[in-house]
């Protein structure tokens, strides 16, 4: 034998080992040798090992190797856990499996929960979770809270809020608790077509014994979200329903919901309520139409949705268009402006549009409302205190500084005061009740930075990003305006900066991993993504997002289409 040849070995059967070792200690187990513990539940004893339950249960161990008696008995009796649930941990702990059913898991998650059996009680929460459904979440909720299982908890309150237009019909509804009811309204991902069905469903509650809970009446209303009731529906409440005209404290608030309407100067100071705010449903991104090639426009719509980082298609526009401005405003998707190909005798050719369309998540379709007073691509278009405000762009020939707002219930555009700058291939952002309009050309590439303020109708100039920037993102994101990408007149950038607006400055954060010119941004759950462009060799879909706290990039599923010059918001 060659004596420089390795002469040994390190034999790695681990999980034969592990198998064994399992099998022989519970033979011994069920043969009832070797055992040193017997615990009894009722009239049943199980006989085990002390070594083999504190290795998998820090209650067994504290037990058995502390100061506590059982230390040195040799049995134990347990009065508050159940039978078959204990059995079926002691068996867990010779065997790694435990059989989990609708039937077992309510005494087997608190015998789980008292032994501090972490992965039975992982295992049972997953179930539970698996099972839910509108006439038992709530049941699973209280439950979870009970024994303190708080991811379950979540899920099972998350459930309750995607479903409650289902979930506020079932009996488990009606025997909520004042608190457990005014924790679910209060709720801002609460799932509703409108906030109509929220005080229908509390009505119903109170009712359901109304001489004990109309006391809580006023509290209730305060979940709702009344500025965003209609001023028929609430003048219809304060005149036919009793219970709300006789309480001092509810007719104060459908006054106050009254003046929002009323008196538009105060809706400002209502926009920082939450109760003005519109409920959050679990948001998504929709990614809308752009070019994928020279000559190549695109009207196809796809619609990406974090929980499991995917796309989906959906109604396109009526016809192709990039370059165009895009917002939400009462949960619906405006395009305004930009350039749209149409065809005139068979023959393709482009326009620059004053024409605006609205899609309907609810009925997936596309609608056109009034055009704007001029015709723009390549606009800003923002949303502030419900009323639509596209501004600047390009009309054909040449940049503009005029500013016009889209009033939805006049159904009408007006002018409001014009941009310091002439801009077009810029981005505009709404931050604490202002407007800004930033970089873009005009008619040179420029890093200027201007603020609308609404109150005086007149702009003034803020400081200046580091980079000159056209065709790149900007979303608004824990208090900050941070814009991505775009080309600088000379390459396309990479870059991203952040505003800062009580100190009046940009900070320069972390990097794209590529440069990307004619990109989409938009914020999800303080994630900023980062949607498509143009990489200066290729039109893109991939996505990225970053994460502010963290400072890093991760990527996410890619769209369908390559997209650049396209429209991206959150809805």
């Amino acid at each position: 034998m060659d004596q420089s040849s390795q002469s040994y070995m390190l034999a790695n059967i681990t999980h034969l080992h592990s198998e064994q070792l399992l099998q022989g200690l519970n033979l011994l187990r069920q043969h009832h040798e070797l055992c040193d513990i017997v615990l009894q539940v009722g009239d049943v004893k199980i006989h085990a090992h002390k070594v083999v339950l504190a290795s998998i249960s820090p209650y067994f161990k504290a037990m058995f190797t502390g100061n506590l008696s059982e230390k040195e008995n040799s049995q134990v009796e347990f009065q508050c856990v159940d039978e078959a649930a204990l059995q079926a941990i002691i068996e867990y702990a010779y065997t790694g499996t435990v059989f989990i059913s609708q039937e077992t898991v309510e005494s087997l998650l608190p015998a789980a929960n008292l032994l501090q059996i972490k992965h039975v009680l992982k295992e049972c929460c997953a179930f539970l979770e698996s099972q839910l459904d509108v006439g038992n979440c709530i049941g699973i909720s209280r439950f979870a809270e009970t024994y303190g299982c708080h991811e379950l908890y979540l899920a099972a309150n998350k459930f309750i809020c995607q479903n409650f237009e289902d979930v506020c019909q079932t009996e488990e509804f009606f025997e909520l608790t004042n608190s457990e009811l005014h924790e679910i309204v209060s709720n801002d991902c609460l799932n509703v077509v409108n906030e109509e069905s929220v005080f229908y469903a509390l009505e119903a509650w109170i009712k359901y014994d109304v001489q004990e809970r109309q006391k809580f009446l006023s509290q209730l209303l305060h979940c709702v979200r009344l500025p965003l009731l209609s001023v028929k529906f609430l003048t219809r409440l304060y005149e036919a329903n009793h219970l709300i005209r006789d309480d001092h404290t509810c007719k104060h608030l459908l006054n106050e919901a009254l003046k929002y309407h009323f008196m538009p100067e105060h809706r400002l100071s209502h926009q920082t309520v939450l109760k003005t705010q519109p409920r959050c449903a679990p948001k998504v991104l929709c990614a809308v139409g752009g070019k994928a090639g020279l000559f190549n426009c695109l009207e196809s719509m796809e619609m990406y949705f974090p929980q499991d980082d995917s796309w989906i298609g959906l109604a396109p526009l009526g016809s192709p268009r990039y370059e165009f401005g895009l917002c939400t405003l009462d949960q619906k998707v405006y395009v305004v402006g930009g350039i749209a190909t149409h065809i005139r005798q068979g023959i393709n050719y482009r326009k620059h549009e004053s024409s605006v369309e609205c899609w309907d998540p609810v009925t997936n379709t596309w609608t056109s409302v009034e055009r704007m007073n001029e015709c723009r691509s390549t606009p800003g278009a923002v949303v502030l205190a419900g009323e639509l405000y596209a501004l600047g762009g390009y009309d054909g020939q040449s940049c503009l500084q005029s500013v016009e707002k889209y009033i939805p219930k006049a159904k009408e555009w007006q002018p409001v005061a014009p941009m310091i700058k002439t801009r077009s291939c810029f981005a505009g952002a709404v931050l604490d009740g202002m407007i800004y309009a930033i970089g873009g050309y005009g008619p040179a590439h420029m890093n200027s930075v201007e603020r609308y303020d609404p109150a005086k109708d007149s702009w003034e100039m803020v400081a200046s990003m580091a980079d000159k920037r056209i065709n790149f993102g900007v979303s608004v994101m824990l208090g900050f305006i941070f814009v991505v990408g775009g080309h600088n007149g000379v390459s396309h950038l990479s870059s991203i900066e952040r505003y800062d607006p009580h100190q009046n400055q940009w900070t320069v954060c972390r990097p794209m991993t590529e440069p990307r010119t004619g990109v989409g941004a938009a914020v999800i759950d303080n994630y900023l993504y980062v949607v498509g462009g143009h990489s200066g060799s290729s039109y893109l879909n991939t996505v990225q997002k970053y994460d502010p706290i963290s400072d890093t990039w991760l990527d996410s599923a890619g769209m369908a289409y390559s997209r650049c010059n396209f429209g991206l918001t959150a809805l």
